[in-house]
Protein backbone atom coordinates (compact mmCIF):
# COMPACT_ATOMS: atom_id res chain seq x y z
CA UNK A 1 0.00 0.00 0.00
CA UNK A 2 3.05 2.41 1.12
CA UNK A 3 4.18 1.73 -2.44
CA UNK A 4 1.18 2.40 -4.33
CA UNK A 5 0.97 6.01 -2.60
CA UNK A 6 4.70 6.24 -2.95
CA UNK A 7 4.12 6.14 -6.97
CA UNK A 8 1.44 7.87 -7.20
CA UNK A 9 2.24 10.89 -5.64
CA UNK A 10 5.94 10.09 -6.94
CA UNK A 11 4.79 9.99 -10.99
CA UNK A 12 2.93 13.43 -11.07
CA UNK A 13 6.01 15.12 -9.57
CA UNK A 14 8.38 13.76 -11.67
CA UNK A 15 6.38 15.04 -14.70
CA UNK A 16 6.06 18.08 -13.45
CA UNK A 17 9.29 18.60 -13.38
CA UNK A 18 10.27 17.37 -16.56
CA UNK A 19 7.96 19.69 -18.02
CA UNK A 20 8.76 22.55 -16.09
CA UNK A 21 12.72 22.30 -16.92
CA UNK A 22 12.21 21.99 -20.54
CA UNK A 23 10.64 25.29 -20.57
CA UNK A 24 12.54 26.73 -17.79
CA UNK A 25 14.12 30.37 -18.06
CA UNK A 26 17.67 30.84 -19.45
CA UNK A 27 19.75 33.23 -19.76
CA UNK A 28 19.53 35.31 -22.82
CA UNK A 29 23.05 36.15 -23.45
CA UNK A 30 22.80 32.13 -24.66
CA UNK A 31 20.94 33.24 -27.74
CA UNK A 32 24.31 34.09 -28.96
CA UNK A 33 25.26 32.79 -32.93
CA UNK A 34 23.25 31.87 -35.31
CA UNK A 35 19.49 30.38 -35.48
CA UNK A 36 16.76 29.36 -37.25
CA UNK A 37 13.69 29.88 -36.77
CA UNK A 38 11.26 26.66 -36.72
CA UNK A 39 8.07 27.10 -35.46
CA UNK A 40 6.10 30.55 -35.06
CA UNK A 41 3.22 30.68 -32.18
CA UNK A 42 2.83 26.84 -32.50
CA UNK A 43 3.34 26.55 -36.35
CA UNK A 44 5.81 24.24 -37.69
CA UNK A 45 7.99 26.08 -40.63
CA UNK A 46 8.74 23.37 -43.42
CA UNK A 47 9.46 25.31 -46.30
CA UNK A 48 12.58 25.18 -47.60
CA UNK A 49 15.16 28.39 -46.94
CA UNK A 50 14.01 28.75 -42.93
CA UNK A 51 13.84 32.66 -41.51
CA UNK A 52 17.26 33.19 -39.42
CA UNK A 53 18.25 34.81 -36.92
CA UNK A 54 22.45 35.58 -35.62
CA UNK A 55 22.58 37.13 -32.29
CA UNK A 56 25.81 39.12 -31.55
CA UNK A 57 25.11 39.62 -27.27
CA UNK A 58 28.26 41.47 -27.03
CA UNK A 59 27.21 44.52 -29.08
CA UNK A 60 23.15 43.87 -28.37
CA UNK A 61 22.73 43.19 -32.24
CA UNK A 62 20.27 40.74 -34.25
CA UNK A 63 20.30 40.36 -37.78
CA UNK A 64 18.56 37.86 -39.94
CA UNK A 65 16.50 36.74 -43.06
CA UNK A 66 12.69 36.60 -42.12
CA UNK A 67 12.14 33.81 -44.89
CA UNK A 68 12.19 36.68 -47.81
CA UNK A 69 13.74 40.22 -46.15
CA UNK A 70 17.01 40.88 -44.75
CA UNK A 71 16.56 42.43 -41.43
CA UNK A 72 18.70 44.37 -38.76
CA UNK A 73 17.70 45.64 -35.51
CA UNK A 74 18.80 45.88 -31.68
CA UNK A 75 18.18 43.66 -28.38
CA UNK A 76 17.39 45.07 -24.89
CA UNK A 77 18.40 42.92 -22.11
CA UNK A 78 17.57 43.77 -18.54
CA UNK A 79 19.99 43.99 -15.95
CA UNK A 80 17.60 42.79 -13.12
CA UNK A 81 16.05 39.52 -15.27
CA UNK A 82 18.93 37.28 -17.02
CA UNK A 83 16.16 35.80 -19.27
CA UNK A 84 14.25 39.40 -20.23
CA UNK A 85 14.72 40.42 -23.69
CA UNK A 86 12.73 42.85 -26.20
CA UNK A 87 13.59 42.83 -29.77
CA UNK A 88 12.93 46.47 -31.05
CA UNK A 89 11.04 46.96 -34.64
CA UNK A 90 13.86 46.14 -37.42
CA UNK A 91 14.96 47.70 -40.29
CA UNK A 92 14.22 45.14 -42.96
CA UNK A 93 14.53 45.55 -46.96
CA UNK A 94 11.44 45.21 -48.95
CA UNK A 95 10.96 42.58 -51.38
CA UNK A 96 8.16 40.95 -52.39
CA UNK A 97 8.07 37.03 -52.38
CA UNK A 98 5.37 34.60 -53.43
CA UNK A 99 4.59 33.28 -49.31
CA UNK A 100 5.12 36.16 -47.14
CA UNK A 101 2.63 35.15 -44.25
CA UNK A 102 5.57 33.31 -42.33
CA UNK A 103 7.87 36.05 -42.35
CA UNK A 104 5.30 38.25 -41.93
CA UNK A 105 3.89 36.25 -38.44
CA UNK A 106 7.93 35.97 -37.94
CA UNK A 107 8.06 39.75 -37.88
CA UNK A 108 5.15 40.40 -35.56
CA UNK A 109 6.10 37.82 -33.05
CA UNK A 110 9.66 39.28 -32.84
CA UNK A 111 8.19 42.26 -31.59
CA UNK A 112 5.73 40.51 -28.97
CA UNK A 113 9.27 39.02 -27.57
CA UNK A 114 9.99 39.97 -23.55
CA UNK A 115 12.08 36.37 -22.60
CA UNK A 116 14.17 32.96 -23.39
CA UNK A 117 13.51 29.68 -22.25
CA UNK A 118 15.11 26.48 -22.60
CA UNK A 119 14.26 24.64 -24.82
CA UNK A 120 14.22 20.39 -25.31
CA UNK A 121 18.05 20.67 -25.51
CA UNK A 122 21.08 22.81 -25.82
CA UNK A 123 20.45 23.44 -29.56
CA UNK A 124 16.63 24.93 -28.88
CA UNK A 125 15.64 28.13 -27.99
CA UNK A 126 12.02 29.64 -26.85
CA UNK A 127 11.27 33.29 -27.42
CA UNK A 128 8.26 33.74 -25.09
CA UNK A 129 5.73 36.56 -24.48
CA UNK A 130 5.35 38.68 -21.23
CA UNK A 131 3.05 35.61 -20.06
CA UNK A 132 5.26 33.14 -21.12
CA UNK A 133 3.10 32.12 -24.14
CA UNK A 134 5.86 30.35 -26.65
CA UNK A 135 6.43 32.76 -29.93
CA UNK A 136 9.08 31.10 -31.95
CA UNK A 137 11.06 28.07 -31.26
CA UNK A 138 14.76 29.03 -32.66
CA UNK A 139 16.99 25.84 -33.75
CA UNK A 140 20.79 25.99 -33.39
CA UNK A 141 22.59 25.74 -37.02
Amino acid sequence: MKKIIFYLLFIPAFVGMVVSCSEAKTDAKKLEGKWKVVEVKGKKILEEGLPQMDFNMAENKLHGNGGCNIFNTTVELDPNDISAITIRPAAATMMACPNMETEDAVFKAMGDVKGVKAGQNENEMLLVDSDGNVLLVLSKE
